[in-house]
This record gives C-alpha cells, structure tokens and sequence, in this order.
C-alpha cells in the first residue's frame, strides 16, 4: 500500500499488513458483519477457510522495509506477537530494544478458526466464484450507500441521526441537506468535503434559552438505542422531508513545554484522488438483486430540487427483515448484535477503525475465533458494564463542578499523574508518582473511573495517521513508595483492563526506583499480568537508565532529568460543565456525515472481502484505509460538540488529531 514518505507506519497496521494477516482481517469482518446482519455473499461453511478469500496485490507483495517493528526511533521487539520464536530469557540477553524481526511470519499456524488447516468442501460456492470471476470483476467503488446497507444501519441498529434524542426535525430540511453531503462524498472521495453550509438548517440555531441545558446534554456521536422495534413506532417528526509538528521528543508536552501549537499534519497518501472519476452511484446487477424494493438512484445535481432523495427518506417506510447470524460461532450467540454495533460505533474515535480491531487480532496471535471472542467480550463491557465512552465525554468538570464522584475527582487534585512529552518511541508518556496514591482516598470504583477516564485521554493523544503512534508508555515514579500506597484492588484491575480492553495499547511500563519493600508487592502483581503486558515492564533505578526510554529533557529534575515542570490540576470552570461548541448546523451536518461514512466503511469492506481479484481487492482496501482516515476526521470535528473539555484541553496541551 502506498506510504507517505515522511512516514514509516509500524507494522501489522492496516497501511502495513503482508497477505495473510490482510486475509486474517478480512475474515473476522466477514464474521462480524454476518452477525450484524448485513448481507455478505459467502456462506457460513466457507467463511473458516483462508483459500476463500483473496489478499490484496499490495498486501501479497510488502515489502516490510516500508515499516518498523514497533517504534520510530528506537526498535524494539513485540514479545509475544505472532512472529516471535525466541523464548522470553533469550530475547533479555539481546539488550533493551533487541533486534528488528520479520514481522512477514506466516499466520497459518495460528489456532481456531481463523486458520482451518482443511479445504473447503467440494461444492463451495466461494470457491467457484474465485475461479469464474476473478479475471472480469470490477471495481465499483461505495460513493453513496446502497439503501440495504443504510437501512440497516439507520432503521435497523437505530443508528441514524434522526433517531437521536437530541434530533429535532420540526424544522429540519434533511432531504436538502443530506443531498448535498451525499453530493460532496461522490464530487470527492471518501475523504471530500461534502456541502459546507448546511442551508436549509434551523434545528439548533432557533432554540431558546430554556433548551440550552438539552441541546449541550452530553451524548455520544452514535445515538444511543432505543426501544422502537417496528417503523409504526418511529416518531412522527422524521417523516417530515421540509425539514504538527516533527516527531521530536517534546511532542504534545504537558506543562511548561516549549511548544503548545500542535498543528495537524494534512492527511498524507495519495489515496484521495482516484474517487474524483467516480461522481456517480454505481451497482452491479449482484448488488442491485439485493435491494429491497425499487433501487432509487441520487441525483448528482446540486440545491434540494424535488427530485432529490434522501436516503433516510427513502428507506423509512421500507422495513427489512435482518437477520444477525452467529451460528459459526456459538459464544456469538451469548451477546446482543444491537448492542455490540452501538458499542463499536461509539468506541471509535481519533484513531482508525481497522487498527483498532487488528489489536484485538494481534493480542490473540491471529487466531480469529480468540480475536472475536475477546473483542465482542469488551465491547459487552463497554456497553454493560463500564460506560467508558459517556465517562470520557463528560470528563471531570461536572463532577468537579456539583460535588459528585469525590473518589474520582480526588485522584486528580492531588496531582499525583499527568501525560507529559513522548518517549524515544514517539509515545505519550503518562508519569504516576505511587507515594501520592493513598488508598484511603478513594473507593474502588472511583479509581476505575479515574483509570479508565485516563487511558482514553491517552488515546486521544496517539496519532495513528499522521505519525503512526498508537501505544504509550506508563511510569510508575516509586519514589517515597510504602505499604500505604499499595493498593491492590487499583492495580489488578488495571492489569486486567489492559489484557482484556485496550490490547496492544502499551508501549513500554517503566517502574522507577523501586524500594526494597516493594519486592513484596510485586510477588504479588506479578502473577496477575498476562505475559505480553508482563513483557513490556522495564525497572529503572536512576536517571541514566530511565534516558535509555526517555530524552532527559523530559525526566523530571526531582528525579535527575531537566524538566523543572511538574503537573498540576486546572480547576474546571461553569463551561467546563458542556461541550465548548453548541450544537448547531454544522453539528447536524456532520453527524449525518457520520452516518454516511460509517455506511459507506461497512459497504466497502464487503466489497474487500467479496473481492476474487487481487487486484480490485487492492483498491477496495485503499478506500478502507481513506474512510478510516474519513471517520478519524469527522470525529475531529465533532469532538468540540460532544466532550466536555479535560485536564488537558484546560491547560491546551491536547489538541485531538490523527
């Protein structure tokens, strides 16, 4: 796949995988999207075989040079990746980064389904059709939704706009308005700006006063589920038609760095052009048998003529029978489609989609049934169990502000943690100092919070686009540590936090100056780490070991570095109470753009995975890569609307990109 040339993308990302990891992820989402009920033309007995899918021509011939194993500046190894053949005592003795490996290891040893050693069965369908059409497919490229896709998105999993609490349509001129979205995506590509002014708009400008506190209501940028199962019940408003910087250590510093102005690269490759010759809806007869009804072709004129349709519109009063199928995998069948959907949707955020479901693939060795079974298992826990993504939107400054979650907001005035500069690998660097944890500050849960709320606050400082940065690393400063800072409850759950929900998420975990008395401790925690978290901790006793990790000017001078800085809780103010943007037009207009390219990224990726030819595959996953890039950005400009801003916005060290 093509590269940016001031980029090297770390390997087994989705702008670096060989052949058989790109057949790897083809076949989870041909899995996930049988169980969401979107139609897919491969049957069930032929989705365990690798020989039923094809990989890509830029995939079969990576050239691995083009990436590095796991870092930017430093190389180091990924233990316990698919790749590693050395045991865990011979890789210490090669030193502390090791040596680059080949990461074009063949995945076929990989255990469960993902890696059926069989043939597929005689009379295989797919297989026929590799054999029969490869040399005469087509490349026809998702401009605009098919209506199956976006019905079963918008009316199915209740994922339109229109069904958000905060969607008003008694003014709304959505026909017009999603035209002209639908128009800029088809004139631009995946990556296009679809019309910018929203004409036509009044839902959120016209409101008065008393409406203000609903219209800034935190809310995710997927609506949440209802309870509306049949269109009879749809409510009645919706049928109404009127209506950077270089990659130098001091990147993205905490306090008291020298530069703040943390400009977003433009986005690089050279992906976007090729959509501009593809202006009109295009179909081919296999598709168009799957539409429901009439296929309504959009007009690719301009204004909100009559002749306009949109596709909410147009596929409101046309119920679908869907149908999610987990019968390939019986522990599929313990959770609820619906509500893994909403839970993908709204997990994704700044970084990139396929990236993110690859860290579920690599944490499990490639082994597709494990990938699956773990990921569905944490988008569960986000949904039931831990509401991570409304925890990150509503921040800190509302509990602050009413006197709630004292627990939680007690972990950050005493100013024991903050994420401060980048490590020699380019990651964000969180710095923890144990002596100021006490476990008598707070209960339990209120430390979950604080956890978890943390981890996503990391996340929106990696940049997998613009600088392939999708891991950090953690410092636990023990300075002063004693029995009193050790809290056990705190800890396991972070080892289990970070095994079973954010995979691939650490870069190194670096305890500093550890006294004698935590020899106790760690007998203890050791045995709760999994090997692959275990295998990334470093322990570090001065500041000359610590800048092995770290650029001195980054060390705090407490601990014998050069950063004098040190950091510290800035007090939430009335504001911080609601997003810094009112929700507005342009709002509107970009969570239908949302809803657009989340289609558009399902559909496509069926293309990828139905693809016989390599390649027409090849563009297919090109266009993948351009609606991630796409998604990342219009959850960019999204985020001034829906969070509630952070420690790091108040003191402007963060500044969400990709």
């Amino acid at each position: 796949m093509p590269f940016d040339n001031n980029v090297k993308y770390r390997l087994q990302r989705i702008q670096t995988l060989n052949g058989d990891q790109e057949i790897i992820l083809k076949q989870v989402w041909a899995y996930m999207l049988k169980n969401f009920g979107y139609p897919i033309d491969i049957n069930a007995q032929d989705l365990p075989y690798k020989q039923c899918y094809v990989a890509s021509t830029s995939t079969a011939n990576f050239d691995e040079s083009q990436g590095v194993a796991t870092g930017i500046l430093s190389k180091t190894n990924t233990r316990g990746s698919i790749n590693s053949s050395k045991s865990s005592a011979s890789k210490k003795k090669m030193g502390l980064f090791g040596s680059k490996k080949s990461s074009n290891a063949s995945v076929s040893n990989a255990g469960g389904a993902g890696a059926s050693t069989g043939s597929p069965p005689a009379n295989s369908k797919r297989m026929h059709q590799i054999q029969t059409q490869s040399s005469h497919e087509r490349y026809q490229p998702v401009d605009i939704p098919s209506e199956i896709y976006y019905a079963i998105y918008a009316h199915h999993f209740k994922s339109a706009f229109e069904y958000a609490d905060d969607f008003d349509g008694s003014s709304a001129a959505p026909q017009q308005q999603q035209q002209q979205q639908l128009n800029g995506f088809a004139a631009g590509g995946a990556g296009g700006a679809p019309g910018a002014n929203g004409s036509g708009y009044n839902d959120y400008d016209d409101y008065d006063d008393d409406d203000v506190a609903s219209v800034n209501s935190m809310e995710t940028f997927v609506t949440a589920e209802t309870t509306l199962t049949d269109y009879d019940d749809l409510p009645s408003h919706i049928f109404n038609s009127s209506g950077k910087q270089s990659h130098g250590g001091n990147y993205g510093g905490r306090i008291g760095h020298p530069s703040h102005n943390n400009n977003n690269n433009k986005h690089r490759g050279n992906h976007h052009n090729r959509h501009n010759k593809h202006n009109k809806h295009r179909q081919n007869s296999h598709y168009q048998q799957q539409q429901y009804g009439q296929q309504q072709h959009l007009s690719n004129g301009g204004g909100g003529g009559g002749g306009q349709i949109d596709l909410f519109q147009a596929t409101v009063n046309n119920p679908i029978s869907v149908q999610s199928d987990s019968s390939f995998y019986s522990h599929l069948g313990q959770y609820n489609a619906k509500e893994i959907h909403q839970a993908l949707t709204k997990v994704m955020r700044n970084d990139l989609v396929d990236n993110l479901v690859l860290k579920f693939i690599r944490a499990r060795k490639w082994d597709t049934e494990k990938a699956l079974a773990m990921m569905y298992k944490s988008l569960n826990w986000r949904y039931h169990e831990f509401p991570t993504d409304d925890w990150l939107m509503e921040s800190d400054g509302p509990s602050y502000l009413n006197g709630t979650n004292k627990g939680f907001i007690k972990n950050f005035t005493t100013e024991k943690s903050w994420i401060k500069g980048r490590d020699k690998n380019n990651n964000p660097i969180f710095m923890f100092q144990a002596k100021k944890h006490l476990t008598s500050d707070s209960p339990l849960p209120q430390n979950q919070r604080y956890a978890v709320v943390t981890i996503e606050w990391v996340r929106l400082f990696l940049r997998e686009v613009s600088e392939s940065v999708d891991t950090c690393t953690i410092v636990f400063d023990l300075t002063g540590f004693s029995l009193k800072n050790a809290d056990y409850a705190t800890i396991k759950f972070l080892a289990d936090v970070f095994e079973a929900h954010y995979p691939e998420t650490l870069g190194f975990i670096l305890i500093h100056n550890a006294p004698w008395i935590f020899s106790t401790v760690w007998n203890i925690i050791k045995n709760w780490l999994d090997p692959v978290v275990a295998s990334k901790i470093h322990f570090t006793k001065d500041a000359k070991e610590l800048s092995k990790f770290i650029d001195p000017t980054l060390i705090p001078d407490y601990l014998g570095g050069e950063d004098t800085t040190r950091g510290f809780y800035p007090i939430p103010e009335p504001s911080d109470e609601f997003p810094p943007k009112r929700k507005d037009a342009e709002y509107a207009r970009l969570k239908r753009e949302r809803d657009i390219l989340l289609t558009r990224f399902f559909e496509t990726t069926r293309r990828w995975i139905e693809s016989t030819n390599p390649q027409v595959s090849d563009r297919y996953l090109k266009d993948k890569l351009d609606l991630n890039i796409a998604l990342s950005k219009n959850y960019i400009q999204l985020d001034p609307y829906i969070r509630n801003r952070g420690i790091y916005d108040r003191d402007h060290t963060l500044q969400v990109g990709h």
